[in-house]
């Protein structure tokens, strides 16, 4: 019979299972993942339900081990007829998936853990631009996972089988949770997770056929990983790459196939290496000290940096370079060639690109930029038309995607300007292990071209090709086996632009956080103006410096990662650093204080324990109950009884400060609107955390708003004029106009029913206030914290203090600065900064209302709108 201890547990199990996976199902997916996820929970479930009804009581519940436990024993320690190598293989794959989905909502991860491993991540949208860096915690929770996995065949009693796969699944579940530690490089996290997944793989016992219904269960898991990974190496390899990839899986691990698939095409691990292997061999070749790295001309000499050297000559004597010259040098490397191109042949601008150009950088004469091969004409940091006169790539361009950098090119160059290169080129009748070997080399397989489909793709970019030269038997000879180099080609090209393809345009009205991440959006495809009437750029026009060094942003910005992980996504993708806010806060009704919170986690978590029962029922209703039509947030609350909990006042305070509105307006916001917020946000779950729930954009705004406006066009103090149906502005007609204003603005620009319909959305006024005002703050110093929030602040309103000091982590700051939003009192007049009036429209019914409309209305005539009134 099971003991009370195992019936809690299954209580506690279940719960968890059900909330985390009624909040991954609510999370938007396709129709095809949502069946695939429910077909698989389905299939697990019944081999493990049937297994408890046909096995309800063992000798091992004696020992105290809950059915968890139970399963993983007939599993792992079923004798002959165990099945550890197929267990190995999903564990593994478990281990390295969570690097995969780290970004991820912690729900999906415990989903997984708890119901069906593959069932949760076929739900899981994963990032497109993940970050290139992880916290060291990371790293040290999944190697400690393996260890914890690798233990799990040669434990000899129940009870170290069972401390050890806790151990294992705290380790997979943790790092949601905390992150701390020196960033480490992710592919290479990567690389070594797929090592050990293969020394894994390859040192366990083959696996009979599963036999009981656990076995069964995880071999469904082991399957639909297997083909999840496959899924996702699809969406990054060709089809000949993939068939090689799926057979790995097989032979090496899902593991391992997730781990590379990830590093070498995500992260770019692949490129690493080669680019390691070919330094090594530099050094080996005693030219370390030169800077070259290529393959080398070896036309009468034995000399590795005079080989290089005379490669570099081949390629800007066929270039013809003049002094008036402006040269893109693309894939750079360590820089000698550009020394050799300045004091050779002395052009007027050498600029060379690179993804990792540190030691370049330290050159003379030369430029350096940061890049990518694939998006140097596209990026915020894009070079434009005109700015060089010919562009090389030596010894470099097999390693890119080279339609989409003759693309970037065909941006670049004016008519009849030329791209000179050397590339590797199949020679008609290569075999197909030829191509596997380039592959391997980080040569993709998309860019293996005989030479009449390169002059057929330098055509389709608008290129013709002025010259083609061969350079064997004097480059890949001396340096492949030459059963493999009879195959290949390796070509000098010189090819001049002979058609330019233009690029529609594109005006954003207005120079906010809408307008910019608008015109971001838009600089891929569109040529981009940003018209903005005031004399600075509205993101950050309001920014005021207090000292040398120390600005503060006017309003200050700071994001739940949870909730605005669009907008951090672009931050990351620019390379924009951001940095965690300590999340601390004293709450006052006048004199009184409410709560203060304490500074350590710790005593934090202490503090919030009384309001647990309150977020688990919180949760679970926001989780299961949908909203009624047209009821609002109050409504909701009061028809579940939600509403009269200390901690609902105190959130109430919240939704006021994070909607800038009035008591009675968060009452009447429409209750999806809020409700949206609080499932991402979960309260229950971010008090756990330690750090992380606020981050901030460092050491200002103008960090993102410099960013944004790299390669953009911005005219300042140039009001728009009504449109009246027509795009043109200051006289030039663009494809597409993005309005970026407040609702009133962009009614009045447009004219129309959208006039009559943008007339009704409210806007609050709220008042914000630089100073160093103490009166603002708690009477007590002792219970100042980064957020100080009144009850009682201007107009029915939530009044919050920043104490900036603490918001930045400056502690060298001597003086005590502030941030007030609707101060219920004003600071004195000698102790004010600066002082502004600003307003944000409120959720209302009518709001609601009109955002089918709006995205109806949307692209009609070329006519877009974009700001917090014009999506849900």
């Amino acid at each position: 019979m099971l003991s009370p201890l195992n019936y809690l547990g299954l209580l506690v199990y279940f719960v968890v299972l059900l909330v985390c996976m009624v909040a991954s199902y609510r999370q938007p997916a396709g129709p095809a993942r949502r069946a695939s996820s429910i077909g698989l929970i389905a299939v697990t479930w019944f081999y493990i339900l049937h297994f408890s009804i046909t096995y309800p009581w063992t000798s091992w519940y004696e020992e105290g081990l809950n059915l968890f436990d139970v399963a993983y024993a007939d599993v792992i320690w079923g004798g002959a007829s165990g099945i550890w190598g197929l267990s190995q293989q999903l564990l593994s794959w478990a281990i390295v998936a969570t690097v995969w989905t780290i970004e991820s909502p912690a729900y999906y991860q415990l989903f997984g853990l708890f119901g069906a491993m593959s069932g949760s991540y076929c739900l899981i949208p994963f990032s497109s631009e993940p970050a290139g860096k992880v916290p060291a915690s990371l790293v040290a929770f999944t190697l400690l996972a393996f260890v914890s996995m690798w233990m799990l065949p040669h434990t000899s009693t129940l009870r170290g089988l069972s401390w050890w796969l806790w151990a294992l699944h705290a380790c997979l579940i943790v790092p949601k949770f905390f992150q701390w530690g020196p960033s480490v490089d992710r592919g290479a996290l990567y690389l070594v997770l797929a090592i050990l997944s293969f020394l894994t793989h390859i040192t366990s016992s083959k696996s009979s056929w599963p036999q009981s219904d656990c076995q069964i269960s995880i071999s469904v898991d082991v399957l639909a990983s297997s083909a999840l990974t496959c899924a996702f190496a699809a969406q990054h390899v060709k089809v000949q790459e993939l068939i090689v990839w799926a057979l790995l899986v097989y032979l090496a691990s899902p593991g391992f196939v997730l781990g590379c698939v990830c590093g070498f095409y995500q992260h770019g691990l692949r490129s690493k290496l080669v680019t390691l292997i070919q330094r090594s061999i530099s050094q080996l070749a005693g030219s370390s000290q030169s800077g070259w790295m290529n393959l080398g001309y070896w036309q009468s000499t034995t000399d590795y940096a005079v080989a290089c050297r005379q490669l570099a000559e081949a390629v800007t004597k066929e270039a013809a370079l003049k002094e008036a010259d402006h040269v893109l040098c693309v894939g750079c490397g360590r820089g000698a060639e550009l020394s050799f191109i300045s004091s050779r042949h002395s052009p007027q601008r050498v600029v060379g690109l690179d993804q990792e150009p540190q030691e370049a950088s330290q050159l003379n004469g030369v430029e350096m930029k940061v890049g990518c091969a694939e998006s140097f004409a596209s990026g915020l940091d894009r070079f434009r038309r005109g700015e060089f006169t010919t562009i090389l790539a030596i010894d470099s361009l097999y390693h890119f995607d080279k339609p989409a950098f003759f693309r970037e090119c065909a941006k670049v160059l004016q008519i009849s300007q030329p791209v000179t290169f050397t590339d590797v080129v199949l020679r008609p009748g290569a075999p197909s292990w030829i191509r596997l070997c380039l592959c391997a080399m980080d040569i993709r397989w998309s860019g293996h071209w005989t030479e009449e489909e390169y002059r057929a793709r330098l055509q389709d970019a608008g290129f013709r090709v002025t010259s083609w030269k061969s350079l064997e038997p004097f480059v890949l000879r001396p340096c492949l086996p030459r059963v493999f180099a009879e195959h290949l080609d390796y070509v000098l090209v010189k090819a001049e632009l002979s058609e330019v393809a233009s690029r529609p345009t594109a005006a954003v009205i207005g120079s906010g956080m809408s307008g910019l991440i608008a015109a971001h959006l838009l600089q891929e495809t569109h040529e981009v103006v940003i018209f903005e009437a005031g004399p600075k750029c509205g993101l950050v026009g309001l920014q005021q410096e207090l000292a040398p060094g120390v600005a503060v942003d006017v309003p200050l910005r700071f994001m739940m990662p949870h909730y605005y992980h669009h907008l951090l996504g672009v931050i990351r993708a620019l390379g924009i650093p951001v940095r965690a806010v300590p999340y601390n806060a004293a709450y006052q009704r006048g004199a009184d204080m409410l709560m203060v919170t304490s500074t350590s986690w710790w005593g934090h978590v202490w503090q919030h324990l009384k309001y647990v029962p309150y977020l688990a029922k919180l949760m679970f209703i926001v989780f299961f109950c949908k909203e009624l039509e047209d009821e609002s947030f109050l409504e909701y609350m009061t028809r579940h009884d939600l509403h009269q909990h200390e901690a609902y006042r105190i959130y109430s305070l919240h939704l006021s400060w994070m909607l800038s509105c009035t008591y009675e307006q968060v009452n009447s916001t429409p209750a999806g609107v809020i409700l949206g917020f609080i499932r991402a946000s979960n309260p229950l779950v971010r008090m756990y955390q330690e750090s992380g729930n606020i981050m901030r954009v460092y050491p200002t705004m103008r960090a993102l708003q410099d960013a944004l406006l790299k390669g953009k066009d911005l005219r300042l103090s140039c009001p728009v004029k009504p449109f009246g149906g027509s795009r043109v502005i200051e006289g030039q007609a663009f494809d597409v106009v993005v309005v970026a204003t407040d609702a009133a603005a962009a009614g009045y620009l447009l004219g129309g029913e959208w006039k009559e319909r943008l007339d009704k959305i409210h806007y609050q006024k709220g008042n914000i206030v630089v100073h160093k005002d103490p009166a603002l703050m708690p009477p007590a110093r002792a219970d100042w914290r980064t957020f100080n929030i009144r009850a009682d602040g201007a107009d029915n309103t939530c009044q919050i203090t920043v104490w900036l000091n603490k918001f930045w982590g400056r502690d060298d700051i001597e003086e005590d600065l502030f941030e007030t939003w609707n101060p219920a009192v004003r600071p004195a007049e000698n102790l004010t900064i600066k002082e502004v009036s600003l307003g944000r429209a409120t959720y209302t019914k009518a709001m609601k209302e009109l955002w089918p409309w709006i995205q109806g209305a949307q692209g009609r005539e070329g006519f877009y709108v974009a700001g917090a009134f014009a999506v849900e």
